[in-house]
């Protein structure tokens, strides 16, 4: 699951595994919360000052400028983990009682002088907040109990359930590698017969790569079209043996991802033939701080989900490839 709300972004896992974070802007203040599923999912809260370059001009650390509804926020130094542009807790309880004192307030400033290239004081929007909470307890079956972070009631723990297992992926069987003469028969009978007017590669330029996936499938990606910083290939699942038929390679993800549900485009996409693994990394912008990455294993007759991880918000927060995680599996 990931969703916006107003100024806050959720995003949680098949384990039900959830973070919610500020937007980040120019002036770079964030504000990030984990929790864990079950009746005792660990949990954590992380500020961070990402401003670059010259930031405000007082030395002081940013726990003592940060103020809530006119007051400072005072925290605990037994209790958080502080640095001069961080502030972070893994404590269950302190956690617990940092969301309850902030869930309806409007903002979190850094007070104190602004250095000369700011305009405008750094600031957490707790704007879409108390939704984003009200979804990570929906999201974990936390609603009415005592361990809710915006729906809180009476109903004990014990009845909030426990993560679900992970999924288990199958063994990749790796095949004998293609022949020569295979891979000059797919390529003439089958790769030079696929017609796509949407690409916009010449097709002299769209370069074919072959790999096998089995003893009697292989693999074939043809590249089509070109960006900045992205490469489109079109993917096909071809016979290793007369009459070489091909097949449109068409990814299913296990869960709806965004309002279209198109399947996943096969962007600069690399296959690993001693693994069974093909990736794929979509990056929103050059600046990679946002897209889609996933992984798919072959499991002897379709790809299978392995990871996905996605980060919708170009706002600079994400490093490039490190999004929020919305898949995980484990080798059987």
């Amino acid at each position: 699951m990931q969703r916006i709300y107003n100024d806050w972004q959720v995003s949680c896992d098949n384990l039900n595994h959830c973070s919610a974070r500020s937007a980040q802007d120019s002036q770079g203040l964030v504000l990030q919360l984990t929790r864990d599923a079950g009746p005792e999912g660990r949990a954590s809260v992380s500020i961070d000052y990402q401003r670059n370059g010259d930031e405000q001009a007082s030395d002081l650390a940013i726990a003592n400028r940060l103020t809530f509804n006119g007051k400072q926020l005072t925290f605990n130094r037994r209790e958080w983990d502080v640095s001069k542009k961080h502030i972070a807790s893994i404590n269950r309880l302190v956690v617990g009682d940092f969301v309850n004192i902030i869930r309806e307030g409007s903002s979190i400033q850094l007070a104190g002088k602004l250095d000369p290239a700011q305009s405008t004081r750094p600031a957490i929007s707790l704007n879409g907040l108390k939704a984003a909470l009200l979804a990570i307890d929906e999201q974990q079956s936390r609603e009415g109990t005592k361990t809710a972070w915006a729906s809180r009631g009476n109903k004990p723990p014990s009845t909030v359930p426990a993560a679900p297992a992970v999924p288990l992926l199958p063994r990749f069987n790796e095949p004998h590698p293609l022949t020569e003469g295979e891979i000059s028969a797919i390529t003439q009978n089958t790769a030079t017969n696929i017609e796509n007017n949407d690409c916009s590669l010449d097709p002299s330029e769209r370069e074919v790569h072959l790999y096998p996936l089995s003893n009697d499938k292989a693999l074939m990606t043809v590249n089509c079209d070109m960006g900045a910083y992205n490469l489109y290939v079109l993917g096909y699942m071809v016979s290793r043996q007369a009459p070489y038929k091909a097949e449109t390679l068409v990814l299913e993800l296990p869960f709806k991802a965004g309002e279209d549900d198109q399947p996943p485009e096969l962007i600069n996409a690399d296959f690993d033939e001693k693994t069974g693994m093909l990736s794929i990394f979509d990056k929103g912008r050059g600046l990679g701080d946002c897209g889609v990455s996933s992984r798919w294993i072959f499991d002897g007759k379709t790809f299978r989900l392995a990871f996905y991880a996605s980060e919708p918000s170009c706002d600079g927060y994400s490093k490039s490839g490190q999004w929020p995680v919305l898949w995980i599996t484990k080798s059987s």
